[in-house]
């Protein structure tokens, strides 16, 4: 069983320290923490049953509530009261992004439970170049907080230690520190915010913007000594061959956290090799919510089977066996407010099989990309983009880049770079350009001052101007 740090709760009964009481939403997802600590161990088969118990919950609410999912879940064969099986569930026709977006509001249930809290509004960062919204209740922001719990406890070795945020500063803070974090000197706040400092006393963090310059923001993560980083791999990889190329030490951290955006080898290596640390992933999407946390013991990432119901698809539609990659497709157990059933993401992974931790919760063993990252040849055949980001970034003028099929004859690397090429990095581009189009292409490099991100500050490492 998990142990949860006992010093480090914070009390919410004034003179308490030890055993520290704790009340209201702290003590909700504390409960869950309880629970959680047996459920991970579960076998598969009983995960699963109590998803389709759960499952079959929401799909007879749908059916009363959500006449747009009447006619699916009719043609699949499901009527209320008949039992849900697998074999029925994966008849249920997978429900697409640009579906998600037609039926909007069609999809909102006429009679939320009222026990599930307030309504809200949640919308992905659209880096598919389709933007969906999606309707959730307060009982969906209270799971997000327990799995973002479960998170710390699996792979925060120290909480108290002091955590560095180098990702969008538009995003989530109040305006005077989102100011700051635009300065050389960036900005510091008491806590790590909730909801950590819900159940603990935690440690400082500091707030930097990465769009500042390099050497801008290694002198305050030199001057910082966090014990954590948290930051998009993008940025990552350019800071990594910043510090690299500089000489630069930051001994202090004990592990980069990274979010969004998918983690190779490639990147885990550089970050051993520069930081002297682990990289530590998990798997989000906006419209949901946690989808996987990295395992404590090594780099697999364990389904959250506690709140999302994740399948891993062919091109027929059946499941991926352990190390083949395939369509992500998800439901949210407990969104009743507007359920999404069999959820098409846009992205692929790579199933895995039983993970050593003993742990019974699904595994992936990596996220790929999105399923609009391939390259179409010029006969029609499409072929995932495998560029090497290692490669790219170990070149220090490299700040940014981005590969762009501009046409079935034309691909164009987009570089935004600190300085001048020299001439042998301009081979080793070349290069790689060359390797990774296969000579089928023309190819031609262009310079920025920076390259665009999504509205959440992602950088897309591949873009297809045929779809």
């Amino acid at each position: 069983m998990t142990q949860l740090p006992v010093f480090a709760l914070r009390s919410h009964v004034e003179e308490l320290v030890w055993p520290a009481i704790q009340s209201g939403r702290a003590a909700e997802i504390m409960s869950l923490q309880r629970q959680f600590d047996q459920s991970q161990f579960w076998s598969p088969e009983q995960i699963k049953s109590a998803q389709f118990s759960q499952l079959a919950k929401l799909v007879e609410h749908s059916l009363r509530t959500v006449p747009a999912y009447a006619a699916r879940l009719r043609s699949a064969g499901i009527t209320a009261g008949k039992p849900l099986t697998e074999a029925l569930w994966q008849r249920i026709p997978v429900l697409t992004r640009s579906e998600l977006r037609t039926l909007g509001a069609a999809l909102h249930s006429s009679a939320a439970p009222a026990s599930f809290g307030a309504l809200s509004v949640a919308s992905s960062g659209g880096s598919s170049g389709l933007p969906v919204t999606v309707r959730k209740s307060a009982v969906e922001e209270l799971f997000w907080q327990a799995i973002n719990i479960r998170d710390e406890v699996w792979n925060r070795e120290n909480l108290q230690g002091t955590i560095a945020r180098l990702r969008d500063v538009r995003v989530g803070l109040p305006p005077h520190i989102s100011a700051a974090s635009r300065t050389s000197h960036g900005a510091l706040i008491d806590d790590w915010g909730s909801p950590s400092n819900l159940i603990w006393k935690t440690g400082k963090m500091g707030i930097i913007s990465p769009d500042l310059p390099l050497e801008t923001q290694a002198k305050f993560l030199t001057k910082l000594k966090p014990d954590y980083l948290y930051t998009f791999p993008s940025c990552l990889r350019p800071l990594l061959s910043h510090f690299q190329v500089s000489g630069r030490r930051l001994t202090s951290l004990k592990s980069v956290w990274t979010v969004s955006e998918s983690v190779d080898e490639s990147l885990r290596q550089a970050c051993f090799d520069v930081f002297g640390c682990k990289i530590i992933q998990n798997y989000t999407c906006g419209e949901i919510g946690y989808l996987a946390l990295q395992c404590p013991t090594c780099t697999n990432l364990h389904v959250q089977s506690e709140v999302v119901y994740l399948e891993i698809l062919d091109a027929e539609n059946k499941p991926c066996a352990p190390g083949e990659i395939g369509r992500v497709v998800v439901t949210p157990l407990h969104n009743y407010a507007m359920p999404l059933l069999r959820y098409e993401l846009g992205d692929e992974a790579e199933a895995g099989g039983p993970c050593g931790c003993g742990r019974g919760l699904p595994v992936m063993t990596r996220v790929v990309g999105r399923t609009e990252d391939y390259l179409t040849l010029p006969s029609g055949r499409r072929r995932r983009v495998n560029i090497n980001h290692y490669r790219l970034s170990s070149i220090s003028a490299v700040r940014e880049f981005q590969l762009v099929q501009n046409s079935l004859n034309e691909v164009e690397l987009k570089l935004a770079l600190s300085r001048p090429l020299t001439p042998d990095e301009l081979t080793v581009i070349n290069t790689i350009l060359d390797r990774e189009t296969e000579g089928l292409f023309e190819t031609r490099l262009t310079y920025h001052d920076a390259l665009p991100r999504t509205s959440t500050g992602k950088l897309r490492a591949f873009i297809s101007l045929l779809t």
